[in-house]
């Protein structure tokens, strides 16, 4: 974990201690999160990337390939952290995820996920506006689950640290020129200790 008190910048950490999984390079930048300490884990998926055009539920698949450290590793790193966070987006024209299930993103453990950025799995199917009810057609749960051809925007932080980081993510329902998307991934940040 980050020392608060090191300057920013790249350090190898052992989650589990000595003994254990083989320890790993992160980036720790001191001044987020009031000067706290935040690990950062960058991966190969962060730029905002066209989805390949396709219909069938979960047709697109991006396999998430973290730098430098693996899923045993980032298991032992959100575990002994207090609090863990990735951003996710989805961008849509025409373009659906719960509804009739077309999109998900799969955890670390490979568990197929359905809930998005800003809810957890508290509220199943439903994106940050389905929790606040303020999505573009509140009959569903997702902004994009209006299916208009309209450009809409689905996104917030994935925050329950048994299912971080991402592993894949997964889209359909994305047949150009009348259904488009876009998804942005952010990288996993980590901080704090666990007192569990």
């Amino acid at each position: 974990m980050c020392n608060p008190n090191a300057p920013s910048g790249s350090y190898v950490i052992d989650p589990d201690g000595e003994g254990g999984v083989t320890p790993f390079t992160v980036y720790c930048d001191m001044t987020d999160k009031n000067n706290i300490g935040v690990t950062v884990i960058s991966h190969d998926s962060e730029d905002r990337t066209l989805v390949q055009g396709c219909f069938p539920e979960g047709c697109y698949q991006r396999d998430i390939h973290y730098t430098g450290a693996n899923f045993l590793q980032l298991g032992n790193l959100t575990s002994i952290s207090a609090h863990c966070e990735q951003f996710i987006k989805y961008e849509c024209f025409g373009s659906l995820i719960f509804r009739s299930m077309y999109g998900w993103w799969v955890s670390r453990d490979g568990d197929q996920m359905t809930y998005w950025g800003g809810s957890n799995s508290t509220y199943p199917y439903k994106c940050a506006c389905g929790v606040t009810g303020t999505c573009a057609d509140v009959a569903y749960g997702c902004n994009c689950d209006k299916n208009d051809q309209m450009w809409r925007e689905d996104s917030g932080l994935l925050t329950t640290k048994s299912h971080l980081p991402v592993k894949q993510l997964r889209f359909g329902d994305t047949t150009p020129p009348h259904e488009l998307g876009y998804h942005t991934l952010g990288k996993l940040r980590c901080y704090g200790i666990s007192t569990k």
